[in-house]
């Protein structure tokens, strides 16, 4: 009785071992990810001061850090002068310094075109240093992004 019971379980234990395996010729997995919001980090120019009498003087850089909009769309920056692009004298509003502010004009983005950065300058003419009046003289620059249909 003996050997049949070990002959039973050595039968048991070999049909548990071998377990049947279906191979298929080729395997797929889908992996995936979804974002439904748009997420964008610009840096802008911080406050600057212009050296009087400059022509042209550098005040900063429109950049992109992060940059997370859908294709087909892209990241436009505005910008606009609470002054008509004029400095205006602290003590005197009548006394302005006109300017231009350049690269300001098409600044865009594109999904993905991250670190990437638009030069922003400001010119002066000789002309309205010369009949600029002493003392401090300022204008607010406002920028305003905005993520748009191409």
């Amino acid at each position: 009785m003996k050997k049949v019971l070990s002959l039973l379980a050595a039968v048991v234990l070999v049909t548990l071992t071998v377990l049947p395996v279906f191979a298929a010729d080729e395997s797929q997995m889908i992996i995936s990810t979804s974002s439904t919001n748009e997420v964008w980090t610009l840096y802008f120019p911080a406050d600057t001061q212009i050296p009087w009498e400059s022509e042209t003087y550098g005040i900063g850089e429109v950049k992109s850090e992060k940059l997370q909009i859908e294709p087909g769309k892209v990241l436009t920056v505005s910008v606009t002068s609470q002054n008509d692009y004029k400095l205006v004298n602290t003590m005197d509003a009548q006394k302005t310094i006109e300017y231009t502010l350049s690269g300001a004009d098409d600044i865009s983005f594109l999904p993905g075109e991250v670190n990437k950065s638009f030069e922003l300058t400001v010119s002066v003419t000789d002309e309205q240093w010369g009949k600029a009046a002493a003392g401090e003289h300022t204008d607010l620059l406002t920028f305003q992004a905005e993520c748009v249909n191409i």
